[in-house]
């Protein structure tokens, strides 16, 4: 019953946000006749995307992607790993890509958004709670510019990872101090995690799905997420991405039609509850 309480809270979430992304006035019909080729990228990134041990296939991105695929037989569907910066240099170059689990930002020269499929927790903290029990306000939230500040304190990230501008100020004013330290390589979010819980780094800025997953896999930890000060409890929404032209327009809009059927699937609800809920 509580699993089933999780998929449905998060499925009225995503429709929620799907339903405020519907055009008004006139709707594009998409012509499902017309025949779309679509490279899909994918990296390894759980609870994303997950390639390999017990929830391999079932991440996040991983269901999205094969609903996608699902709902649209009238596309050609070709799924390319490859690493985040590849991917980000590609649609730099203008080459034809999709990403099926991007953040929805306001604004993008490099990617054109699907209409919102699901809301994130917000980036948060996550560290000890004895790390974080000094800079905690009334809220129990931290601030991360402080944590940044503190010259006691390491913090660490993947090395390709970008923020929402107000968090990539307060990163970019810490480069070059010893006590910020970037890692790379496959799976770089859970490493960043492992780091914290073997004591090596103090403290990090990610989703709350990134622990969850790393509770799943490697048991519970005194590892905690945090609000933060800067974002506080704001919901992020997600969407697919694909490179803005002509191309990714026309993608969009066959994307956006099987949206409309997806999101009330049993495979999507599920995964979002499993994942997503707090």
């Amino acid at each position: 019953m509580f699993k089933l309480l999780l998929s449905m809270t998060a499925f009225m979430m995503c429709y929620a946000a799907s339903a405020a992304d519907a055009p008004s006035g006139d709707v594009t019909q998409v012509d499902k006749t017309e025949k779309v080729t679509i490279t899909w990228a994918v990296n390894p990134a759980p609870p994303f995307h997950i390639f390999e041990g017990k929830y391999a296939s079932q991440g996040i991105g991983d269901v999205m992607l094969n609903s996608i695929i699902a709902h649209m037989p009238e596309a050609k569907h070709t799924i390319v790993r490859m690493p985040h910066s590849r991917i980000s240099k590609r649609v730099d170059a203008d080459m034809n890509l999709c990403f099926p689990c991007l953040i929805k930002r306001s604004r993008s020269s490099k990617w054109i958004y699907s209409n919102t499929n699901v809301e994130y927790l917000p980036l948060g903290v996550i560290a000890l709670p004895e790390t974080i029990a000094p800079f905690l306000d009334s809220d129990g939230r931290v601030s991360f510019k402080h944590l940044v500040e503190n010259s006691q304190l390491t913090f660490a990230k993947p090395v390709a990872r970008k923020y929402p501008d107000v968090m990539q100020t307060i990163v970019e004013s810490a480069k070059g101090n010893p006590r910020f330290e970037t890692i790379a390589g496959a799976d770089s979010a859970i490493r960043v995690l492992n780091q914290l819980k073997y004591g090596r780094i103090d403290f990090t800025l990610e989703y709350p799905a990134i622990l969850t997953y790393l509770t799943l896999t490697d048991g519970e930890s005194k590892l905690q997420y945090y609000y933060t000060t800067e974002l506080g409890e704001t919901p992020i929404p997600g969407a697919v991405g694909c490179t803005n032209n002509a191309w990714g327009e026309n993608v969009i809009e066959h994307v956006n039609e099987a949206l409309k059927s997806i999101v009330d699937t049993p495979d999507y609800r599920a995964s979002q509850g499993f994942w997503l809920s707090p």
